[in-house]
């Protein structure tokens, strides 16, 4: 599955290069670009992964466009104020899935003192509670995230591949401001702790990531 940015999307980027947004700020989910009379927004969507593994999902980024004010939440947080964007790439990434394992022996074990727990605590019969649970188990398996074309996504079948546009980097007062999805989790909330890194932070991040 592609997830890459569309062209409208893309020419929303370019128009954040060079501009000077009254403020950027971030709800967690989504970053703001405000200015006067609309606002650009960028916010991280979960949608349904190509897996051989079932319910896996790919956390991709959506940027658009809006007239009006915005209105920030109560916890918003302020990123930069009329500060000018210098730089501006966009961010992919490439997601595929292991094969999942079901239920491994240690699970099985703990699966177990955990049904007969709770078959006493409920005043439960064991056998009553494993056919509440029949037709459950659990599965285990890795994601990974590369760049495309690298070794590593080419371990990945073409069906079971997913290449995804995570987000933008900008750069503001000579750093970095990374956002964009990291390791397919959700949102932005590295920024809420650390929204500006200088080269050699950011270099750290990049491994699996390709700048365009």
């Amino acid at each position: 599955m592609n997830y890459i940015f569309d062209n409208i999307e893309r020419n929303i980027i370019e128009e954040l290069k060079n501009s000077r947004p009254k403020r950027i700020w971030t709800e967690y989910v989504r970053v703001v670009f405000e200015f006067e009379g609309y606002f650009i927004e960028l916010e991280c969507l979960p949608e349904i992964a190509d897996s051989q593994n079932k319910s896996d999902e790919a956390m991709t980024a959506k940027i658009r466009k809006h007239n009006g004010t915005f209105e920030p939440q109560n916890t918003a947080k302020v990123l930069s104020e009329n500060e000018i964007i210098t730089e501006i790439n966009i961010v992919r990434t490439f997601l595929y899935f292991t094969n999942s394992i079901t239920e491994p022996k240690k699970v099985k074990k703990i699966d177990s003192k955990w049904n007969k727990m709770m078959s006493k605590i409920a005043g439960i019969r064991k056998s009553e509670i494993d056919k509440i649970l029949e037709g459950t188990s659990s599965s285990y398996h890795s994601e990974i995230i590369c760049k495309p074309n690298s070794k590593n996504a080419e371990k990945a079948n073409a069906e079971s591949s997913n290449t995804i546009d995570v987000g933008i980097i900008l750069k503001v007062k000579e750093k970095f401001m990374p956002i964009f999805v990291q390791s397919n989790g959700y949102g932005f909330g590295h920024l809420e702790t650390k929204p500006f890194l200088d080269n050699r932070e950011l270099e750290k991040i990049m491994n699996n990531y390709e700048v365009l």
